[in-house]
């Protein structure tokens, strides 16, 4: 599986290009940014108080498996309170939009693990386990939009 990767710079995601060629990514970097920093859409009974737009991404209205959605509902959590419930949440919204990977058979297994650091701003763990046994691990600072392989 390759995707073309995604370069963030400048506080946003784009296509990374060098040489004036697409370049790929041979890992999963592209495949957990999209999913995580994708927003899903979300029920009327999980919008966030003071939320208008159930969001998503409008390919879901046509999905290949019916219900079958990308992204996840981190983007719920925020601005919220730094409390070890939202910790937890994220832990559970990460997994969730890392399902497909599993499900796919891209991974056998997916740790996730939610903190606090000295700032204050949310950091996940992710560590994937391939079928072949090679670990991909990567670490989101959610407040800074930002993720780094590990």
């Amino acid at each position: 599986m390759s995707d073309v990767a995604l370069n963030f710079a400048n506080n946003q995601y784009d296509i990374d290009v060098f040489m004036d060629d697409l370049t790929i990514d041979p890992g999963l970097e592209t495949a957990v940014s999209i999913s995580i920093f994708t927003d899903k859409r979300v029920t009327n009974e999980e919008l966030p108080s003071g939320h208008t737009s159930k969001r998503g991404w409008w390919g879901d209205m046509y999905p290949d498996i019916e219900q079958d959605q990308i992204g996840s509902r981190l983007w719920t959590l925020f601005p919220g309170k730094t409390t070890s419930e939202t910790m937890r949440k994220s832990e559970d919204y990460t997994k969730e939009s890392l399902k497909w990977l599993i499900d796919d058979g891209i991974a056998s297994e997916i740790v996730v693990s939610s903190e606090y650091n000295t700032y204050n701003h949310l950091v996940i763990n992710i560590s994937i386990l391939k079928p072949n046994g090679i670990t991909s691990r990567y670490s989101i600072n959610w407040d800074e939009q930002e993720i780094k392989r590990g």
